[in-house]
């Protein structure tokens, strides 16, 4: 069955209402939530973002690509990077309204790679954090209803040895056994309002499970 954009709307508030709550209850915390924060759930020092997937990944941090770019201090090529990847409505490339990776020009995307590398801690601070103490993010399996924890600290600490890699769809951060941690791709929805906008995920395979 088609997923309706209104089904769409329905699945994510259960996600961010009751299901988050039965997280933070079972964890003895209490719900914060709402879109203003990255905090879902705290007991005043642990402080902790919820996240329940049942795929590989789950969106973790959604922005424009000005604030993007203004937040990063992004240089002029991985700025061009940002906007020829992610797009905008001017845009004609033989019918799209974007360029795939292996479209852009080398220089650029290596420009951006590069400084993903260089500022590898501040980007995974930006995506998980955005300012917030986030202590821990939890992720809730919801096809076996397993729950999972992982420090900030330890992510900080498992990505420190991790690679930037290119896929024509976005950039992955994979580990040295080739499993990704973290990947960036446009928003890309039909509405112009949100279809340019930077879109991160965070995967399953960054949690430890048994």
């Amino acid at each position: 069955m088609k997923l309706t954009s209104n089904k769409g709307r329905q699945i994510r508030e259960e996600y961010s209402t009751t299901k988050e709550k039965q997280i933070c209850d079972m964890r003895g915390l209490t719900q914060v939530g709402g879109s203003r924060t990255k905090i879902d759930g705290s007991d005043g020092t642990i402080n902790e973002s919820i996240k329940n997937f049942s795929g590989k990944s789950t969106q973790v941090h959604l922005t424009t690509q000005k604030q993007f770019i203004k937040v990063l201090g992004l240089d002029q090529d991985s700025s061009e990077f940002i906007k020829l990847f992610c797009g905008n409505e001017n845009i004609d490339n033989c019918g799209k309204d974007r360029y795939s990776v292996n479209e852009i020009n080398p220089e650029v995307l290596n420009a951006f790679l590069n400084f993903l590398d260089k500022n590898k801690k501040d980007v995974i601070d930006l995506i998980v954090r955005n300012g917030f103490d986030i202590t821990n993010v939890v992720y809730r399996n919801l096809k076996n209803n397993k729950t999972y924890s992982i420090s900030y600290i330890d992510i900080i600490e498992k990505i420190e040895s991790c690679k930037w890699v290119a896929k024509n769809g976005g950039i992955h951060l994979k580990d040295s056994n080739g499993k990704t941690y973290f990947h960036f791709q446009r928003e890309g929805k039909r509405n112009k309002n949100n279809r340019y906008n930077v879109l991160w995920h965070i995967h399953k395979n960054i949690f430890p499970i048994d």
